[in-house]
């Protein structure tokens, strides 16, 4: 991208053809995949745990019922006021995450503290600190001041991004700083980074990883585990290799909609992490497929959105929404086919979770409003 500039010509706009309704409808077909995902999941477990085998499904009904009233929100509010929200939502998300350290703020739940007890702001507030950092660094990028062609340019961007990495890892939470990382680094490289700095950020981030790894065990057990998780049977491999049975058990059309046996308790985390295998099994091939599909079609919506752009603030802004989504996606089905190691990383709009659903609802909705808005603008050029 170029610097120093306010504008750019937009490239590719059609008039009349508003390509936020096309990534609109994309969103709401993954929402209802998952939830039947949802359902056909996790009804086994609600009925026993809670004796309500549609408790999962009810909660991501209201959550993707409420983003729906969100998204609609988001369409009204003029564009400049989101705009001047990227600093107050960076300190509110910082203040969330500092909570950590507040007796009884939070709640520790399979040995990680990510949960938020306060009534009306509970959840997870990493799954805020995705978005804001998007809004932070398109922001940043943006300013006609701005330098990424050295380290002292780059030092805000940083700066900004090892406090938040801290404070997750306070929380046991490493997956979303390698989300956000990727994101922030790709950010970066199209905002024009030297090939050097390219390759220093690189391995100063895995540096860090292989650091934070080898400081927690269970994070050195996940590693040899995913080299080799035959090893590890009955312990820390049996999750992954439920997985691959279940993707095995699928084959190309599926056992049938409600018909997965890994989801009979064998399969943990069946309707959050690793929902995705439920899908294969059920669904087969065919129905990764069509959810890959979603996810592709979605990036290239999102990377359309991207080019009709007027402003360097929204052009990223655009890009930093959409690679976060697809970066997402990404780990979530390489976790769950065994090409990365396990990891607490959701699929988005699919996988059961309240805060993942209503900050990606969140991050549709602006990306639906930049396309919308943009190519209105240019339809009256």
């Amino acid at each position: 991208m170029q610097k120093n500039e306010t504008t750019v010509a937009p490239k590719n706009a059609v008039p009349g053809i508003k390509l936020g309704n096309y990534l609109m409808f994309v969103t709401m077909l993954l929402t209802a995949i998952g939830l039947v995902a949802i359902f056909a999941s996790s009804s086994l477990k609600g009925t026993q745990q809670f004796n309500d085998g549609f408790i999962f499904l009810r909660k991501h009904a209201v959550s993707a019922c409420v983003g729906l009233a969100i998204i609609g929100i988001i369409q009204w509010i003029p564009f400049k006021y989101i705009e001047r929200m990227t600093l107050p939502a960076l300190v509110f998300v910082i203040g969330l995450l500092l909570l950590v350290f507040v007796p009884g703020a939070y709640s520790k739940i399979g040995g990680a503290y990510r949960w938020l007890n306060i009534p009306l702001i509970g959840g997870q507030p990493a799954e805020l600190v995705k978005l804001v950092l998007v809004l932070f660094f398109a922001k940043n990028l943006s300013r006609p001041t701005s330098d990424t062609t050295s380290i002292k340019g780059l030092s805000s961007n940083i700066a900004i991004f090892m406090l938040f990495a801290a404070l997750l890892l306070v929380q046991k939470d490493l997956g979303t700083p390698a989300v956000v990382f990727f994101v922030m680094f790709s950010m970066l490289f199209v905002a024009g980074i030297p090939r050097k700095l390219i390759a220093g950020g690189f391995l100063a981030f895995v540096s860090l990883v292989s650091i934070a790894v080898w400081l927690e065990p269970y994070r050195m057990k996940r590693l040899f585990t995913f080299l080799d998780p035959w090893a590890q049977v009955q312990g820390s491999g049996f999750q992954i290799i439920q997985s691959f049975l279940a993707f095995q058990n699928g084959g190309l059309l599926g056992s049938g909609l409600g018909e997965s046996k890994q989801k009979l308790f064998f399969l943990p985390e069946a309707h959050t992490d690793f929902i995705l295998a439920v899908v294969a099994e059920e669904l087969g091939f065919f129905g990764v497929t069509l959810i890959a599909l979603c996810f592709a079609y979605f990036c290239y919506i999102g990377f359309k959105i991207t080019s009709v752009q007027t402003s360097q603030y929204r052009r990223f802004l655009a890009y930093g929404l959409t690679m976060t989504i697809t970066a997402q996606a990404l780990f979530n089905m390489s976790v769950v086919m065994g090409l990365l190691p396990t990891k607490g990383i959701t699929l988005p709009f699919i996988s059961s979770g309240n805060s993942s659903l209503l900050v990606f609802l969140l991050f549709s909705a602006i990306l639906t409003k930049l396309g919308n808005e943009a190519e209105t603008n240019e339809s009256h050029v």
